[in-house]
This record gives structure tokens, sequence and C-alpha cells, in this order.
């Protein structure tokens, strides 16, 4: 028999190894499929939890009037007038300059004047994990004030000519960045990846440059030195707002934690500092590129987005900075103004749904969502070709929406302890847009520990939201249970749980196991074991009904109220402080409140009668009086 014979056919070896591989293969694709479909579904649920924590955030206005049973009636002006009074302080006037250097400091020094090696010297030092001397803060934000002041509300960037043709070694483009959140190794990245900031390399940075991650005080201060460096110098560095480049965000989501843990002495006049820099950032930019039909298009690039009510006219003339915190419903003591902080609010917070129309953000319990129609139609009566927003986390870093007429674009790779992808979008005269996706050095690739890691961190939360909304929840478990039986379907309990959380895309059935009893014979469900083993941080013994409830959802809140009140940081509140806060809260044209009242209130709370009232007690205290 030949050679050829023997290799051919059926049974050969050759044909063996060939569909060995091929099974090997189709079972390595469905590994990686199913990891995929994990990832998600985890995706999702951090997404829900996210969105949850804002909505408690939303909420500290209300609880600011309903701690102390006594208060009748206030609303957001007051919380304004509060914050304004903070960030208004003669503390405000010190001088880098008046900071001694201490003898054992180790780190870097920067010059008064900005430079591009100091830059370069700064990302380094941060890179390596280096705490920045006060001194040098306070320079930094002194400096980007002077330099905010002086914008306009909306940034105009050009992409339309070379700047320097000449250059041929390097390329004219715009690089627009989305969400950092305080993941410096993202910004290293992105820098190393595309350069530096020069003449010809524009960065625009599209809001959401702090809360959550562990550098967030080292991304802020890198991007306003290079705002006031490559800004000043070449135009050619541009920071729009994000929601959470807000007073009152800043205080839950962990930027003034971190700037108390680094800057303890000067925390405080770091944190107002901080609060001028918010107000002070442009709104939205515009970006003007010259397409191969060599006409101009307008891109418009905003954090979150816009609604059917925005008016590019009033958002250029308003004044940005009247408005510390733009969250919660506000009033104002003009309709305009209601219409300003609504503009600001839907460009801030918005979000674009598939479905017609703009409606109320239900996720997040502020601002808009809007559909394609509503970006069909502002593009078109502004004459804009694109529509580029951030403000939400993307597993592969971007996502393009309503027939491609406007992009999400987030930068902060592996979010949170997320398994997503990073991306920023290039944009280059006469060329169509480039999306460049990364991650961070030392995330690794999508593995199955990674994703089971994600996944027992997104189900925890899970655990906890399910808990904290357990009365709604239960409500309707009984519908479908109208014998009390203490059991429902799978697809019973699947569906009350979806329709009680008010999302769709969680997998109640996927993840079963980890949430509830289940008979797989009888093919039901415990449902009340759902609540059992939650990891709650506050559980208290009271004759208050549901008060348990209302402190499993807000106990952040709680915490973020306590240091708003604690205005010096010392980690308990005193009489001033809390006099202080009082006044405000029970500013009220029918009613004032008076000092002895709130001395009682003080004495009431302080059970170990020490004159002062720490976190324990404070929380108590909501307990008792609400």
């Amino acid at each position: 028999m030949s050679s050829s014979g023997r290799n051919s056919g059926a049974n050969s070896p050759l044909s063996f190894a060939d569909k060995a591989a091929e099974t090997i293969q189709k079972n390595f694709r469905g590994f990686k499929d199913r990891l995929k479909v994990r990832e998600k579904a985890a995706f999702n649920i951090q997404q829900l939890i996210e969105y949850s924590e804002e909505q408690d955030h939303l909420n500290l206005n209300k609880f600011f009037l309903r701690w102390i049973k006594l208060i009748k009636h206030t609303d957001n002006e007051e919380i304004n007038r509060y914050i304004s009074s903070s960030i208004q302080d003669d503390f405000m006037k010190i001088s880098e300059s008046e900071i001694k250097i201490e003898s054992n400091y180790t780190g870097i020094h920067l010059s008064e004047e900005f430079n591009q090696d100091d830059f370069e010297k700064l990302v380094n030092s941060f890179r390596n994990e280096q705490i920045l001397h006060t001194r040098y803060v306070i320079m930094i934000l002194n400096r980007a004030i002077d330099y905010l002041k002086s914008l306009p509300n909306i940034n105009e960037i050009n992409c339309i000519e070379d700047p320097e043709p000449e250059d041929r070694d390097n390329e004219f483009k715009v690089n627009v960045v989305g969400d950092l959140h305080g993941q410096f190794i993202d910004l290293y990245t992105i820098f190393d990846l595309n350069g530096f900031p020069s003449k010809k390399n524009i960065y625009l940075f599209n809001g959401d440059f702090v809360d959550r991650g562990a550098q967030q005080c080292e991304v802020l201060l890198t991007l306003l030195y290079g705002l006031v460096l490559y800004g000043g110098k070449y135009n050619s560095f541009f920071l729009n707002r994000g929601n959470h480049e807000d007073y009152g965000c800043s205080v839950r989501f962990g930027f003034k934690e971190e700037v108390m843990t680094k800057y303890c002495l000067y925390s405080k006049l770091l944190m107002k500092k901080c609060a001028q820099v918010f107000v002070l950032l442009p709104l939205m930019s515009m970006v003007y590129q010259k397409n191969n039909k060599h006409q101009i298009n307008r891109i418009l690039v905003v954090h979150g987005g816009i609604s059917k009510d925005t008016d590019l006219n009033l958002i250029m003339s308003l004044e940005r900075s009247k408005f510390p915190s733009l969250d919660g419903i506000y009033s104002g003591s003009t309709e305009k103004e209601r219409r300003e902080k609504q503009q600001m609010q839907d460009l801030l917070w918005s979000d674009p749904q598939s479905s017609l129309g703009c409606t109320f953000n239900r996720q997040r319990h502020i601002a808009k969502q809007f559909g394609p129609d509503v970006t069909e139609t502002i593009l078109e009566k502004y004459g804009i070709s694109l529509l580029i927003r951030s403000h939400e986390c993307k597993v592969e870093g971007y996502e393009f929406h309503h027939n491609n007429k406007c992009i999400t674009i987030f930068s902060a790779s592996n979010y949170c302890g997320g398994i997503n992808k990073g991306s920023i979008c290039i944009i280059r005269p006469r060329q169509k847009l480039e999306i460049k996706q990364f991650i961070a050095p030392g995330s690794g690739e999508l593995d199955k520990h990674r994703v089971e890691l994600f996944e027992a961190k997104a189900i925890r939360g899970l655990k906890r939201l399910v808990y904290a909304n357990r009365s709604n929840i239960r409500e309707h478990f009984k519908k479908l249970d109208p014998r009390n039986t203490g059991y429902l379907s799978l697809s019973d309990w699947s569906m009350a749980l979806t329709k009680a959380m008010g999302v769709e895309k969680i997998p109640w059935l996927r993840y079963r196991g980890k949430l509830v009893d289940f008979n797989p014979k009888k093919n039901l469900v415990k449902y009340e074991t759902m609540f059992d083993n939650c990891d709650i941080l506050y559980t208290f013994t009271t004759e208050h009904k549901d008060i348990n409830e209302a402190l499993a959802r807000y106990k952040d809140t709680l915490v973020a109220l306590f240091n708003l009140i604690d205005d010096n940081h010392s980690g308990t509140i005193n009489l001033q402080e809390f006099a202080n806060a009082c006044k405000i809260i029970f500013l009220d044209q029918n009613e004032a409140i008076s000092d002895e009242a709130i001395k009682s209130m003080i004495e009431a709370m302080d059970t170990n009668k020490d004159g002062k009232i720490d976190l324990a007690e404070f929380t108590q205290a909501f307990v008792i009086y609400t």
C-alpha cells in the first residue's frame, strides 16, 4: 500500500488528529463563550448596584430632613447655601509659599513655572504611588482655579488643520478620554499608548476624574497640571465636568475620604479648593473636524448626554459656578435658575435609551433618558454630526447608540475590580473616528478565576440590595403565593424579582443556587431564604417599623451625612458644627431654630455625655427620631 493510501481514509492518524484539534477548539470556544455570558451577567449586576448607590446619594438631601423629627420643610436650595458657605472662606486665600517643605520629604519637587519635564516627572512619581507634598498640591489647585475662571462653558477644539504640517513624525489628533474614576494606572496607560500632550496631540477628558478609585487625588492633580500647562500654552488640553465633579458626590463616593487620608492636616482647605475647581469646569466641548469632503463636522462631547430640552444657547450663557452641587430636585429662586440647573443636570447625568422619546431617568432618579429621535432632533437643530458621551461603564469600553450618532466612551478598565476594557476615541482630520481599546497593565486577560471573583463580588452586592428592598420584594412574592405556602415556582420567583427590582437584565434563574433554597425535584424555591445571611452593616433591635431596612439601604448615606457635618474631620460632631448644620436644615421662611433647641437636641443625641456626637450616636439618633 502506498504512503498516500496509508494516510488517507476515516481511520488515518491525521484524520484523528484533525478531529481531536477541531473538538478541542470547539470546546475552548464554548468555554470562552460561557465565560463571556457569566461576565455579562455579573457586569449587569454591578451596574445595578452602582445605580442603586447613586440613588442613595441623591437621597442625601431628603435624609437631612428626616433624621430629626422636628424638621418640617426645606429643599436643595438650603443644602446649596450650606455648601456655598463652606467654599467661600478666608482660608481659601492661603498661598503655597506659606507651607514649608519638611526636611524628611522624599517626593518630587516642582518648579513654580509649569513645564513638560515636571509634568512627566509628576506622572512617573504618581505611577510609583508617591504622595505629592501639600505645598505643590495647593500650587496646582490655585493655578487651575485661576485658569478655569477664564474658560467658557463650552470648550471649542480645532481638529481642522494640522498646526505643524512640516512635522511628519507626529500625527495631529484629538484624544477623547472617558471616565477614569481615580484609576491612575489607566491614565498612565493612555499616555503610554498615545503619547504625552503636545500642540498636535490634543486631549479632552470627559469628566468623572474622581471617586471610587485608589488614586483620585493623583488623577485630578495630573489633569489640572496638564490643563494649565498644555491648555494655556498650546490650547491642547481640555476638561469637561462630570457628575462626580460635585461636592456632594465627592463626600459620598470616596474622594473626601482619600483627601483626608493623604492630606489630613490640610484636608479641609484642599476639599474647599477642589469644590471650587469642580464648579468652574466647563460643561461640554465642541470639536470641529474637517471631513474628507473638506466640510466641517461638529462633534459634541458631554459627560452624560442631552434631553429634548437641551438649549445650547442657554448653556453657553449660564453661570456654571452658581451650583456647587447638582444632585436633587431644585426649585430655585427664579424660573431661570431652575431651568439652568435642569440643563446642567441633563448634561451630566442623562443616559441614552433604545426606545423613542425623552423620559425621567428611573435608573439614576435624576435627569433624563433620551431616545434616538431626541438625538436626531438636537443634533439636527444645532448642526452637529455626532454625540460623544461617557458616564456608563461598558464591557468593551465603548458602545454605539442611535444609528451610530451617539457613542459612549469609558476609560477606566476593570472598573472597581471588574472585568471591562477601557477605550478612548481618536479624532483626526479627514479620517474616520478610531476607537482604541486597552486594559491597564497587571489586569490580565479574561479567565475563569477572574470571572468567578467578579461574579462573587457582584452576588454579595446583589444580596445586600435584595435585603435593602425586601419589603417590596415580599409584597410581590405574596401576590403570587396567596395561600402563604412559602414556596414559589422558579418562573414566578424570577418574575416577582424582576418586577420588584424594576430591572430586566439580571438573570435570576442563573443565580438561584446562590440566592435562595431550591428544591429541584419539585422545581420550587423557598423564597424567604433569600433574606438569610445577608451582609448588613447596621442592624438594630427597634420598635420602629422597617428601620433595619432603611439603615441597610442608607448606611453609606448616613456616613456621608456625618462626614459633611463633621467639618474639621475630627471623627466627632461638636456643638458648633451641629449648630451650623441645623441652622441650615431648619432654614425656613416661617420658622427658625433657637440656640436652646439646638443645644437640647445635641444633648439628647449625646448618650455618653462627653459633649460630642460620634458616628454610633449619630446613627442611633437616626433610628430614634425618624
